[in-house]
């Protein structure tokens, strides 16, 4: 940290999960924060450990999916501290379900939040961290952005797109001393399930991780989809492997970790790629290693058998 100034984090997404752990990790460690989210009705916890921590922490309301909110928030956090830092792209949530039983809708709405929602804030953040001639842009990304899976062929789009653009941007942001950081989380155990949004009656699993197949009606069954072995499997090992996934406090070190490491004098580059937890680990590897086909059939036998 520079001892000219403290230092200013935006965290998107901070009501829950890794934005909420984000915002008391950073803010312990001397941040300025800048907490957004959509409905501030969900701010209460957050200010109640940050003002027990004595954090510096400010609850601001704002939705990636909107053009004016995003650019409202953002001009009232540069005018209230005159720079940002570091801005954490963590706002998005999960559509699982086969591509043909999908809308189209829904599918806009899962670009509009996991990716237009991210550059929506990056386009706002920049004009200060170019004044600045400096500032960290972490983006949430996911094990889903290096890999493809059953059941998230929408939510895996979004994550793809995600590491993409970073990857892109920090050829562009490297001549302004601006850093990009993608952290690559594999299953978290979070909220982030609540939030899930899964086609109804499709599945003999439900979002909730509920098997139905037993209690559905008749006009339930005659819904079922043609993809119902294939999703219902995953979705069985998914929600196994989220009641043993590690918390999102491991995630929230890992973003600290990150920003200290990309900023230090050591660091020579302007893009850093993070991979969190053991199956984030194991497959990025994987995907490297293997052929399509092998890589393919792996996950054919670890995640639908």
């Amino acid at each position: 940290m520079s001892e000219n100034y403290t230092e200013v984090a935006v965290v998107t997404g901070s009501s829950s999960g890794i934005g909420f752990e984000t915002c008391l990790e950073i803010g312990r460690n001397g941040f300025i924060v800048c907490a957004t989210m959509r409905d501030t009705q969900k701010s209460k916890e957050l200010e109640k450990k940050a003002e027990k921590e004595k954090i510096s922490l400010k609850v601001y309301e704002m939705d990636v999916n909107h053009d004016f909110s995003v650019k409202n928030t953002i001009s009232d956090i540069v005018k209230s501290y005159g720079r940002i830092d570091v801005v954490v792209n963590n706002a998005g949530y999960g559509l699982f379900g086969a591509v043909e039983d999908l809308s189209i809708q829904d599918i806009k709405s899962q670009f509009e939040t996991n990716v237009f929602g991210i550059i929506r804030v990056i386009q706002n953040v920049l004009p200060a961290m170019r004044m600045q001639c400096s500032g960290t842009i972490v983006n949430i990304s996911s094990l889903a952005g290096i890999a493809g899976f059953p059941s998230q062929s929408i939510y895996c789009g979004t994550k793809y797109a995600v590491e993409g653009i970073s990857e892109a941007l920090s050829y562009e942001l490297g001549p302004l001393g601006i850093k990009v950081v993608l952290i690559e989380p594999g299953v978290i155990n979070t909220e982030f399930v609540q939030d899930l949004v899964v086609p109804d009656f499709k599945y003999d699993i439900n979002k909730n991780g509920k098997i139905i197949k037993n209690n559905e009606s008749e006009n339930q069954k005659s819904s079922e989809s043609l993809y119902n072995k294939t999703i219902a499997k995953f979705l069985e090992f998914y929600f196994n492997a989220m009641s043993k996934a590690p918390g999102p406090n491991l995630v929230a070190t890992e973003i600290l970790a990150s920003y200290t490491k990309v900023n230090s004098k050591e660091y020579s580059g302007n893009l850093l790629r993070v991979p969190i937890g053991s199956d984030a680990t194991k497959y990025s590897k994987l995907k490297k290693d293997l052929s399509d086909t092998e890589f393919h059939n792996l996950i054919v036998d670890n995640l639908l058998k």
